[in-house]
């Protein structure tokens, strides 16, 4: 039964099912077919809420949570509010640890689901920041046996939330179509992985692009710095990401990221975070290399309205 034909007992019975959106304005006519996964209207904003309910329930049916736990994360951002917003459905304790180059609003968001906020320092180098953020919590942890971290970037239920709910879902979107290139940016791995392996098997002759940070480009052998590209680039090579199933390696650049995330409103009416763009620069780039009549698919991670503090609403 469809959400709008029932009452949710909880407003996690509302998460996923998010809306497969065709660019018109965005694409050139001699390009292949842009359709984007709006995660900005999933429950909690952003494509995160689906990893971390995935993540916390995969705990629980381990025996690993109980009701004095206190679950701890690292992240960069989106992970955070979705543990925050599943600890508060469910009456966990949860504290988030993130780098302070985060955006205001993702602090807010969490403290407003409740959840404590911790932040690390970030002095320029966010790969160093993201470890010194998971070492905190693996401090936590040691300190208290009460505290539970869910380590996204080597959680298998991370992947598995894309290969049983947004993979699925695009598929079921585009009944009909032939999908000839996928592409994402890079956080912990997950997405690209989990919805790139499902993706690659429903067609294997399909093209996949892994995108960095022009600033975080440890895939591509560059520096490791700061960016603006929240979500994504955070300078490590994740566990869970499956390094066979991307064909190729794209870097954008901040700028990009910033001016495709504005155009996507403007000229799509779209109000999506920066990572949206990075995506969708992307995404642009691999229609034009594969041409009319072919179709690309990449995900919009979250909503604008988190940015407000950000170059985003310069």
């Amino acid at each position: 039964m469809s959400v709008e034909n029932k009452v949710c007992n909880t407003i996690l019975e509302a998460m996923g099912h998010t809306p497969m959106i065709r660019l018109n304005r965005m694409v050139d006519a001699d390009s292949a077919d842009v359709l984007v996964k709006f995660e900005g209207l999933n429950v909690g904003g952003s494509i995160k809420t689906r990893t971390a309910f995935a993540m916390i329930e995969a705990a629980e049916q381990k025996g690993l949570l109980h009701k004095d736990s206190i679950i701890v994360e690292p992240t960069s951002g989106n992970q955070g509010v979705g543990i925050a917003l599943v600890a508060a459905v469910k009456g966990y304790k949860s504290i988030i640890i993130m780098p302070d180059s985060v955006s205001e609003e993702r602090r807010k968001l969490v403290q407003n689901y409740g959840a404590e906020v911790v932040l690390v320092h970030d002095a320029g180098d966010i790969g160093a920041c993201i470890m010194e953020c998971a070492a905190t919590a693996k401090r936590m942890a040691e300190e208290n046996p009460n505290v539970y971290v869910p380590q996204q970037f080597e959680n298998p239920a991370n992947v598995m939330a894309h290969h049983t709910q947004t993979a699925k879902e695009i598929l079921a979107q585009t009944e009909g179509i032939v999908i000839d290139g996928y592409c994402s940016g890079i956080g912990t791995g997950g997405t690209i992985t989990g919805v790139g392996e499902v993706l690659k098997t429903a067609n294997p002759n399909m093209e996949i692009w892994a995108i960095e940070p022009e600033h975080a480009a440890i895939l591509s052998g560059g520096i490791i710095g700061t960016h603006i590209q929240m979500g994504i680039g955070d300078g490590l090579i994740p566990a869970i990401l499956n390094q066979h199933i991307y064909d190729n390696v794209v870097i954008v650049t901040d700028e990009e990221a910033l001016q495709t995330a504005k155009d996507l409103a403007r000229l799509e009416g779209l109000m999506c975070g920066i990572s949206s763009g990075t995506n969708v620069a992307a995404a642009l780039k691999m229609a034009k290399k594969l041409g009319k009549g072919k179709t690309v698919v990449t995900i919009l991670p979250d909503t604008a309205e988190r940015y407000f503090s950000t170059a985003l609403f310069e």
